[in-house]
């Protein structure tokens, strides 16, 4: 005899959304009690829908679910707003951030799992998106960094060692996370200069609050998201997604 479905409560922050049917959506929700999860929302484009626009990506919401274990597609039956987000949705710049945040988190976390940690880690970096006056480019390589550091494979280096640094390069080991002058045997080594290597220090361990306020240079700021997806790379491998940076590069070819 089948189980019934429980009433479930939670933050939830919408990673994906897409039409189903006529006027359903199925939605692709983290929440902070259950992790990653896809639900059904029956009605949800139909013309004055309750759910309004609470199931777009990058919404934090209240869910109501009906939840029961080993379905794919759980129920929701209300959903009310905790952060909409709309000055994130006003620049473009951020949308690609936050759209980015959303497919990394998708792409590396498996269902049913809660991560309370990551939960807290992506909405306050969408809050970050939000309301940073500037440097929000920033926000995308300290997330990779954290949530890497969340699931077990931050970077492990000597911050000493790094402060002092006074080479005009230095080796980032892909594997280990470490940093030293000379390529270890047996490392998958990624050479970076002294000003990204300092900076990649910085994103992996200082507070959102800081980050949002380091001054880097375009040049700088494109080798260090090189830096930090080779890194991804290698411990994730496939797994690492690229549609939404493939889509934001075609509309900048416009």
């Amino acid at each position: 005899m089948s189980k019934p479905a429980n009433i479930v409560h939670s933050d939830a922050i919408v990673l994906r959304s897409i039409d189903y049917g006529e006027t359903s959506r199925i939605v692709t929700l983290f929440t902070r009690e259950r992790g990653k999860i896809g639900v059904m929302a029956k009605g949800a484009r139909a013309n004055r829908s309750r759910f309004g626009s609470t199931l777009e990506p990058l919404s934090h919401i209240n869910v109501v679910l009906y939840y029961k274990p080993g379905r794919d597609l759980q129920i929701v039956s209300e959903a009310s707003h905790v952060h909409t987000h709309d000055v994130l949705r006003s620049s473009l710049n951020r949308i690609e951030t936050g759209l980015r945040m959303l497919e990394l988190t998708s792409a590396l976390l498996q269902n049913d799992e809660a991560h309370s940690e990551i939960f807290g880690l992506l909405a306050g970096c969408l809050i970050g998106l939000e309301n940073a006056p500037g440097r929000t480019s920033n926000i995308w390589p300290f997330y990779q960094l954290r949530l890497a550091t969340n699931l077990g494979f931050g970077p492990s280096f000597e911050g000493d060692f790094v402060k002092t640094l006074t080479a005009e390069s230095a080796v980032l080991n892909l594997k280990t996370g470490d940093i030293s002058l000379e390529t270890p045997s047996g490392s998958q080594p990624f050479t970076a200069s002294r000003a990204a290597i300092r900076a990649f220090a910085v994103l992996a361990r200082a507070h959102l609050s800081d980050v949002v306020r380091m001054d880097l240079s375009p040049v700088i700021l494109g080798e260090v998201n090189n830096m930090v997806a080779a890194y991804l790379k290698f411990h994730v491998e496939d797994a690492y997604p690229h549609r939404s940076s493939r889509v934001f590069a075609q509309l900048a070819t416009k």
